[in-house]
């Protein structure tokens, strides 16, 4: 929608077409700022200067549109980064409570650092290893696709180990 706002206005600094850059500057300062429009992207609109009327429609086309992605991103990365907030150093964390939860016998504290691990991993349920479909699946490839599937895991695993990541090893890998 934007791209067609492009080819059809010369006016792209100006308020036409609701998109106004002013307004979408100030947006993701609220959105990004700690304050009233915090991570709140209703608020941050209208904190923006859009009408508290139209403020819900505007936020899903806002939220959309890549340039405010990416500059929010942005933003969030490098806040990350000033305050020395690293995934290594969340899975490190994450790892001590999981420890401690352990030595205190709290069940419900250690699920949650290993689900906060697997989250940050890339381990979801619906995505976890299922011995039976993968043998399914399997019988069902071509001797090439196998020899495909192998390298590509193995690839994966390569990447994964060159993060600092060691992935599990299945018993077709290993």
């Amino acid at each position: 929608m934007k791209y067609h706002h492009r080819q059809r206005c010369h006016r792209h600094e100006e308020d036409c077409c609701g998109w106004n850059v002013d307004k979408q500057k100030a947006f993701v300062q609220a959105y990004t700022t700690p304050g009233e429009g915090y991570n709140n992207a209703t608020q941050a609109a209208v904190i923006a200067g859009y009408s508290e009327r139209t403020a819900n429609n505007m936020v899903s086309r806002l939220l959309v549109n890549v340039g405010i992605k990416a500059e929010i991103a942005q933003i969030r990365a490098d806040l990350a980064t000033e305050a020395g907030f690293t995934r290594e150093q969340q899975l490190k964390d994450l790892e001590l409570a999981k420890t401690f939860a352990v030595l205190k016998h709290e069940t419900s504290g250690m699920v949650s650092a290993i689900r906060e691990q697997n989250e940050m991993l890339g381990y979801h349920r619906e995505l976890a290893p299922n011995t039976e479909k993968e043998a399914e699946k399997a019988a069902k490839m071509t001797d090439e696709e196998r020899e495909f599937a192998r390298i590509a895991a193995r690839m994966r695993g390569n990447e994964l180990a060159e993060g600092g990541i060691i992935p599990f090893k299945s018993k077709e890998a290993g």
